[in-house]
């Protein structure tokens, strides 16, 4: 089962917003979540989680700006952790629930795993490339080793991302509350395959287009809208890598004043998230 974190437009913080509820939902709820982008070499993901680590970490000299290569001539880079390993372990025929698992940084032990990005650079219509085709049967094996997989795509438009899109369970999509998006999916509604739900990040009560707006204008239910007020230590603790620390002070732990809606939204969007794609009742 995949769910999709996806926005139309650029910075509205959908890779905040899929960590956020990736956090929240491996507290909450008895279910395992992998974590993935749906670009191969995109590092923001795993760095809400682990930006320390990747501090001080050097590319390969041959990944190094001026010396791209096809992935089909760099095979030989490939380290034993990430996309990287399974990209080249499935083309060996030895992917399974175990090694995705195992290439996998926990997040969480035993609920939360991210999936570490390649390290070679992104090329304009790398789907094409014979070797990152398998990105498809890496998707596949995740869903398998997992009760549900959290799919960070960005405002991507490329032809694998738009298959997740259609193969997505739920789309999460991502707005800005200054921006009249929701009009825009109901004029052109996407290829979706499953439901969609409207997320709101850095939410401010008093800007344009505020939770009643939304649902007044569009008639829509409140169960397909989130709103979760903006944080700054929750930004602060993106921005460091520790973002699953972070979320564990906010979890039912009776967070007083100002950060009571933080942690009401943050529950009540994961709950609508899961409960629609069919995860929990």
């Amino acid at each position: 089962m995949k769910i999709a974190f996806w926005s139309g437009q650029e910075q509205v913080g959908t890779t905040f917003n899929t960590t956020a509820i990736a956090c929240t939902a491996a507290m909450v709820y008895p279910i395992t979540i992998g974590v993935v982008s749906s670009g191969y070499c995109n590092r923001d993901l795993e760095k809400n989680f682990q930006g320390k680590k990747q501090e001080g970490k050097e590319k390969p000299r041959h990944l190094q700006p001026g010396g791209a290569l096809l992935a089909a001539e760099q095979e030989e880079y490939f380290p034993d952790s990430g996309l990287d390993c399974l990209l080249r372990k499935e083309q060996e025929g030895e992917l399974d629930g175990r090694l995705i698992q195992a290439s996998m940084e926990p997040v969480i032990e035993g609920r939360l795993y991210c999936m570490p990005g390649c390290q070679k650079e992104e090329y304009k219509r790398w789907y094409k490339d014979r070797l990152f085709a398998q990105m498809h049967r890496i998707m596949e094996g995740m869903e398998a080793a997992f009760d549900v997989v959290f799919v960070d795509c960005g405002n991507r438009k490329d032809d694998f991302t738009q298959k997740i899109l259609r193969q997505a369970e739920l789309c999460v999509l991502n707005m800005d509350q200054g921006e009249e998006l929701i009009g825009d999916y109901y004029r052109m509604p996407p290829q979706f395959l499953g439901k969609a739900f409207f997320l709101v990040g850095n939410y401010f009560k008093e800007e344009l287009y505020n939770r009643t707006d939304l649902e007044r204008l569009y008639r829509m239910d409140g169960d397909m809208l989130g709103a979760i007020p903006y944080n700054p230590q929750m930004q602060a603790a993106s921005k460091a890598g520790m973002m699953d620390i972070g979320m564990k002070k906010y979890i039912r732990h009776g967070m007083k004043g100002k950060d009571v809606d933080f942690e009401r939204e943050v529950l009540r969007s994961a709950r609508l998230i899961l409960k629609s794609a069919g995860v929990v009742k």
